[in-house]
């Protein structure tokens, strides 16, 4: 019998779990997190704005140069639950925190993200889940992430990259695609409290709306790969975005305090 967690995400294309992380372990990377911006946001490949020039869009990768994140992608309910959902090891692909700033926060067009990890990274499946983790409370105010569940079986869509207006390049679906697949399949925005998680599938259709509350919705999109599904060849992306996977190791969860043991750590 499958389990509950790959039971809806099977189904769905993702599962939800409120409070996955505790508010402890949750304050402890927000306040990191504050920390990279104050620090790096005048460098554009760590950090990405908004159409402003001031107000931070996305961090890049902060696993990769800070040891909270670098703890956080190696925590053991956001490991081994990717790890059954998949089936066998994975390595981190990328990481990004969307940080939807209170009043300023931009739109995410309708998108999958498999489109641009096939045609743009060449990875050749998509046996690949996001893990989306909330850095704060989540409502119906400050711009939830939507999702049309049951979207990960729709493989057929590949768009080509547009701005469309927003400050960074995607291949965002097209508005014909998103009506019909609302219509068959409905759309469902996620709320809750500040560490939980939705584990989704790379083809789900899913997009936010402006921020337009003063609370800030920041959450983290952590995309695991299976260790057998690598690039055949380097990403046309740029190296800050999608780093060489071909020599990437596979992650080993760590204890359940990894986190709350390193409270305040900074690299």
């Amino acid at each position: 019998m499958p389990s509950a967690l790959l039971s809806e995400y099977e189904t769905q294309g993702f599962a939800f779990r409120p409070g996955l992380l505790s508010t402890e372990e949750a304050g402890i990377i927000t306040g990191e997190l504050e920390r990279i911006i104050a620090r790096d946001g005048a460098d554009p490949q760590r950090i990405i704005m908004e159409k402003d020039g001031v107000t931070p869009r996305t961090v890049v990768n902060p696993h990769v140069h800070n040891e909270v994140f670098d703890r956080l992608v190696r925590h053991p309910a956001l490991v081994n639950a990717v790890e059954e959902l998949l089936g066998e090891e994975v390595y981190v692909f990328q990481s990004g925190v969307n940080c939807k700033a209170a009043f300023n926060g931009d739109v995410w067009f309708w998108h999958q993200d498999y489109p641009a990890y096939y045609r743009d990274d060449h990875i050749p499946l998509p046996r690949m889940v996001n893990a989306l983790i909330f850095f704060d409370d989540v409502s119906s105010m400050n711009g939830p992430l939507m999702m049309v569940p049951g979207s990960h079986q729709l493989t057929d869509d590949m768009p080509e990259n547009t701005d469309q207006g927003t400050s960074y390049s995607f291949r965002y679906t097209s508005p014909d695609v998103i009506k019909e697949q609302v219509r068959l399949r409905g759309v469902v925005a996620p709320t809750g409290p500040a560490g939980s998680v939705i584990f989704m599938n790379v083809n789900v259709l899913h997009g936010s709306a402006g921020n337009l509350s003063p609370w800030s919705r920041r959450m983290m999109t952590l995309t695991y790969n299976a260790m057998s599904n690598k690039a055949t060849s380097p990403s046309i992306r740029p190296r800050h975005i999608v780093y060489e996977d071909r020599d990437l190791p596979p992650i080993k969860a760590m204890k359940r305090d990894c986190l709350t043991s390193l409270a305040g750590a900074s690299v």
